[in-house]
């Protein structure tokens, strides 16, 4: 639950991206996104950082994997970085709203009441949440929901699911984000 709350601290870039230009975005994100690959690199490669960042933070907030690579947060802004260079703002923000709003609701309902495995830890019933969750938020925030919305939402949906080694902070902001660009210069 914890690690879920988390998302909740990645919602201002959506959001403010609504209201800055792509320029004024990134003179912000870039200097936290030096911040905390410099910080996580150091807790990866600096024996004295990681004893403090261990204290502070892994125990309450890092998955088993992150132990030994770079974390979440990293990741989220990495994708976040880059699907604002390479993509629409719309299909950003709706890219980066299904990841959040989205994650944090498979998450939930696959840990409260998922009871059929598909890969791992992850659930049938967090996956449907997943793709709830996707689809209002494409129907929400996006300006052509059919059909590019609906694809982006569902390969979202199964990306997330699939128990493959790309951390989806990176992957969905790309893949989805990069569905949603394509419907909009077509």
């Amino acid at each position: 639950m914890r690690r879920k709350l988390m998302h909740s601290f990645g919602l201002p870039i959506p959001i403010g991206y609504y209201f800055v230009s792509k320029e004024t975005l990134l003179m912000v994100l870039l200097p936290v996104f030096v911040l905390y690959a410099g910080a996580d690199l150091l807790r990866l490669y600096h024996e004295g950082f990681r004893r403090f960042f261990d204290r502070l933070i892994t125990s309450r907030f890092l998955r088993e994997r992150e132990y030994r690579g770079l974390i979440g947060s990293t990741y989220f802004l990495i994708g976040a970085i880059a699907a604002i260079l390479l993509y629409r703002r719309e299909a950003v923000i709706t890219a980066l709203f299904i990841l959040l709003i989205s994650d944090t609701f498979a998450s939930l309902v696959g840990s409260a009441w998922g009871k059929r495995r598909l890969f791992g830890p992850k659930t049938l019933e967090g996956s449907m949440a997943f793709l709830i969750t996707a689809l209002v938020v494409v129907f929400l925030s996006f300006p052509k929901p059919f059909p590019w919305g609906v694809i982006s939402a569902f390969l979202c949906t199964v990306v997330e699911a699939l128990p493959w080694k790309i951390d989806d902070n990176l992957a969905l902001p790309l893949i989805g984000g990069g569905i949603l660009h394509l419907g909009l210069i077509t």
